[in-house]
């Protein structure tokens, strides 16, 4: 019996230490809203705010030489934004060195709002993530080696919203831009028109209407805008998947420059 006692206890003592241990050195889970291959970091801003985020650098940083940055914007439910997947292969690494960073935006946070966007049971004026993005964006711009004139967007759903709500709101900061199945208030199209565009919607869509994407390839084009629209039909709301392995656009995404 004695015997019994002391081993329960002699469990009891290791299970406190093991505590301990994890207290002193907790485990960091990696985001899945990045691949492996990224470094995670955090961006602080000197208003409070804090943003995690996914990067990758070019294999190759040559002195003297500046890159291009992608933005890449996840959705609300989609895990990773397909960009990173996608650009993170070693092939596309080598067709086209680009830094990218991938924010972390998790609820009940968005990307960004507008009034006419409301969703039932949706917080009215839900925080937003995109003010710290562009902050993050132009702290690296001093830090790394980034092409001021060569920096795109591109996003899925929440990340296509965020995407639309980006260059209507920092329309000089951007040399293109792929919002994937987003929305955002056609009234602001007239603030997009110095970025080209590339957008795509899945016909049948039932999360993010297609008349969003619609409406707002049309209204920028019609404002003066360069913009270029890909429908796809029968793919739901997964019209990231056929967007972003469409070599095409990839091509004429690095291909802009802000002027």
């Amino acid at each position: 019996m004695f015997e019994i006692i002391l081993l329960i206890a002699t469990l009891m003592v290791l299970s406190h230490a093991d505590d301990g241990a994890a207290q002193q050195k907790p485990i960091t889970l990696r985001s899945t809203h990045y691949p492996y291959s990224f470094e995670t970091r955090a961006y602080r801003s000197p208003g409070g705010g804090e943003m995690k985020y996914g990067w990758l650098a070019p294999l190759a940083v040559k002195a003297g030489e500046k890159y291009p940055l992608l933005i890449a914007m996840h959705g609300r439910g989609s895990g990773e934004a397909r960009a990173c997947r996608i650009l993170s292969r070693a092939s596309m690494r080598e067709q086209y060195p680009v830094y990218i960073l991938a924010g972390e935006c998790d609820p009940p946070a968005v990307w960004a709002h507008t009034a006419s966007l409301k969703r039932p049971g949706r917080p009215e004026n839900p925080p937003e993530k995109l003010p710290i993005l562009i902050e993050a964006v132009q702290a690296l711009m001093a830090q790394e080696a980034i092409d001021p004139t060569r920096i795109y967007i591109t996003g899925q759903s929440m990340g296509g919203v965020g995407t639309w709500g980006a260059i209507a709101r920092h329309p000089n900061l951007f040399a293109a831009a792929v919002p994937i199945c987003g929305a955002w208030d056609v009234a602001e199209a007239s603030n997009m028109v110095a970025v080209p565009v590339w957008a795509f919607h899945g016909e049948d869509d039932p999360n993010v209407p297609v008349r969003y994407s619609r409406e707002l390839t049309a209204a920028v084009s019609k404002a003066g805008g360069t913009v270029k629209y890909t429908e796809f039909p029968a793919t739901g709301h997964d019209s990231w998947t056929k967007a972003c392995d469409e070599p095409a656009m990839w091509e004429w995404l690095f291909a802009q420059r802000k002027k």
